[in-house]
């Protein structure tokens, strides 16, 4: 049985009070760090890619990987990276439910050993495709309702519009890489404390995208309503979203007040429609949605949008 190792960010806490606490300059207490190592994995950050595209299975996302050792003293001599594979669905009773394919760590999807190993701090970089999470999961099949299992992919998949080509992975399906670190000493790395995962500088413990929707406006011409609504009730404070029409950018803020539609109407023959949010002084005070001519809402965010583009939902469009 291998052991498993859990460290977190109170360890260097617990150390530096030790020394803060201590009055007698005569003595010095040196800290006996604790041993192990951690990892940070992120999205490369020369790619805008970040989620796969629902019908279009030829991007592909690209991570860094980095392992670091605490001590300065740990040497990693093996990564085995998971991938798990999270589909959402609604169950007999109209509850939602996630069928978790692999389970919490997922299915073994590379291991890197020997000379593969990078250097600690220095990141490895690889792709993780489609067809790659397609390859770990073909043939595999979930009891969604209780009454036996049914297979993800073929006959009796309950997703009628998820096939074996360009529609392998569709709206509602999540993914998270987690990563296994091996020491010189023999010691398994595999669970973190929560600080580590979401708080320490430098480190995390996976790695999330999602199946989404392409972001390719195909009929971009009508009236795109904008719904805007200030949790205080002052209005935005020089937040605002902006609409870009073939390359003209135009701002729509709510002056004043709590609430407030725009329409903005996009003449027919354009051919690039965008969406961004614009940070102003309270973020975590704006919410709005946007609904397309059509009537389907394709962006429901805050409080505290995200600035930049707008990641949309187009899967009715």
């Amino acid at each position: 049985m291998r052991k498993i190792y859990q460290y977190s960010a109170l360890t260097l806490f617990a150390a530096i009070a030790s020394v803060s606490s201590c009055k007698d300059e005569d003595r010095v207490i040196v800290p006996e760090w604790e041993s192990g190592v951690h990892g940070l994995g992120e999205f490369n950050a020369n790619t805008d890619d970040v989620n796969f595209i629902k019908g279009d299975p030829s991007i592909d996302l690209t991570i860094d990987l980095l392992w670091n050792s605490i001590d300065h003293q740990n040497e990693v001599t093996k990564i085995d990276l998971y991938l798990a594979f999270n589909e959402a669905y609604t169950d007999q009773d109209g509850n939602p439910k996630t069928a978790k394919h692999g389970g919490d760590q997922g299915v073994l999807y590379k291991t890197y050993e020997g000379s593969n190993i990078p250097a600690d701090k220095a990141p490895t970089t690889f792709t993780i495709s489609q067809d790659d999470v397609f390859a770990l999961y073909d043939g595999d099949s979930f009891n969604y309702y209780g009454t036996g299992e049914l297979p993800i992919w073929g006959g009796g998949s309950i997703r009628d519009d998820r096939d074996t080509e360009a529609f392998k992975f569709v709206d509602g399906d999540a993914f998270q890489l987690k990563w296994v670190f091996t020491t010189a000493d023999g010691r398994v790395f595999d669970k973190w404390g929560v600080s580590v995962c979401t708080e320490f500088p430098g480190a995390n413990c996976s790695v999330n995208w999602a199946a989404v929707c392409a972001q390719d406006i195909k009929e971009p011409a009508g009236d795109w309503t904008i719904n805007m609504t200030d949790l205080y009730g002052d209005g935005w404070n020089g937040a605002a979203v902006k609409v870009i029409v073939d390359g003209v950018a135009t701002d729509y803020t709510l002056d004043d007040g709590d609430s407030g539609v725009t329409v903005v109407t996009v003449p027919d023959g354009t051919e690039i429609l965008t969406f961004e949010f614009v940070s102003g002084d309270w973020d975590s005070e704006v919410v709005f949605n946007i609904k397309s001519p059509k009537g389907n809402t394709i962006a429901d965010e805050g409080p505290s949008p995200g600035e930049g583009v707008l990641t949309l939902n187009l899967c009715s469009e």
